[in-house]
């Protein structure tokens, strides 16, 4: 058996487009339908849907950041909600934008740019270098590392956990017969490491982000 990756970053790349695409056109007609409620309407369906969804959302963002949760909630919202959708695109027969170290290294360089220019700009310059030597200057460059390593980690992490499941549907596919593969690995193991995995890891990315974004810029003035 033999797996072939050599076009594995044109496909994800379009899978990302697309989701992003889609994101785009879903979340404004869902925007769209909650201003035209009025006062006393109660929304239905997938807008019900979206509505609680991103309530949870921004409840549990407020516990980390405080009033300056409106801040940060529509980028970490925006996040969850693209690798919510871009790692369960395999059901759909499409090619996680996860399963690609590139991509999954953009992740990375978004974690870190954000966590970085959010203390400059929240913390002040000097604070932040204060921060990062804390609780002792020796350890600035050791701290220094840990800033590159965590969000590198934790790119690192979903793009193992898409890849391996990509390539174990590869392997049940390629090994059980036609009838049984259809059966078994479209039916049975695509849902689990599509919505399975693929959720967790977006709930898992969603976590980290929001805890190592937080802590960057926490101050004694944050309610």
């Amino acid at each position: 058996m033999e797996i072939d990756f050599s076009s594995g970053l044109l496909g994800n790349t379009v899978t990302s487009l697309l989701v992003i695409g889609f994101l785009i056109v879903f979340l404004s007609l869902v925007g769209w339908r909650v201003g035209k409620l009025g006062v006393e309407d109660k929304p239905k369906g997938i807008v019900f849907l979206m509505v609680t969804v991103v309530d949870i959302i921004n409840t549990f963002i407020k516990e980390f950041y405080g009033k300056r949760w409106r801040t940060f909630a529509p980028l970490l919202t925006a996040i969850f909600l693209y690798l919510a959708f871009a790692n369960t695109a395999g059901l759909l027969g499409l090619t996680p934008p996860l399963a690609s170290l590139t991509i999954a290294f953009s992740m990375s360089l978004t974690v870190f740019l954000t966590i970085q220019v959010s203390a400059l700009i929240i913390r002040k310059p000097w604070r932040r270098v204060k921060d990062l030597a804390a609780p002792n200057p020796l350890l600035l460059p050791i701290n220094l590392v840990g800033e590159i390593s965590t969000p590198l980690a934790m790119g690192l992490r979903l793009f193992g956990n898409l890849l391996s499941g990509a390539v174990l549907a590869s392997v049940f596919y390629a090994f059980l017969p036609p009838v049984a593969s259809v059966f078994i690995t479209a039916g049975l193991l695509h849902p689990v490491f599509s919505i399975g995995f693929g959720l967790i890891q977006a709930m898992v990315f969603f976590l980290l982000f929001t805890i190592f974004l937080s802590l960057a810029i926490e101050d004694t003035d944050v309610a």
